[in-house]
């Protein structure tokens, strides 16, 4: 009984990470400071289009300059599926977004409207020094529907 307490304990720490990450990137207040709590120095992030941002200054960048577009976002998680590993644990996540347009230089005529997606996120967390942290996150598009696709595509996309 007492292992089984414990491992809730952990589970909810896990899931409380990514949560208090999307809260972040919703109310527009991510910064080096919890993306440091959140993210293994090394950690990275690789987003649908397959742009990989590694390292804490990276990540932070990446995420400001992709969200910069957003006038508003709000991110729901559901369905944690949570596997301990002793100090490691690897990490199922159903999420889904909303992400209004605020001013897009590429396209101005997008700026008020909206577009939703839906996927899975799968993480890889860590636990040192009594504290989890992300070491890799990779989110799959299953659908989206909206305005501005195209422009979402677009933006950090690797070169080959």
């Amino acid at each position: 009984m007492e292992k089984e307490l414990e491992n809730i304990i952990e589970k909810t720490k896990i899931s409380d990470l990514h949560i208090r990450y999307f809260r972040a990137i919703d109310e527009k207040t991510l910064d080096k400071s919890i993306v440091a709590d959140t993210f293994t120095a090394d950690g990275q992030i690789v987003k649908p289009n397959g742009a990989v941002s590694i390292g804490h200054h990276n990540i932070l960048d990446g995420q400001l300059k992709s969200f910069a577009r957003f006038q508003a976002t709000q991110h729901t998680t559901s369905d944690f599926i949570i596997e301990l590993n002793n100090d490691k644990a690897t990490i199922r996540i159903n999420l889904t977004a909303m992400h209004v347009w605020g001013d897009v230089d590429e396209n101005p005529t997008l700026k008020g409207k909206h577009f939703h997606a839906g996927g899975v996120l799968t993480t890889k967390a860590i636990k040192t020094d009594n504290q989890w942290k992300i070491s890799e996150w990779i989110f799959r598009n299953v659908w989206r529907t909206g305005e501005g696709m195209n422009e979402m595509a677009k933006f950090a996309r690797p070169t080959e």
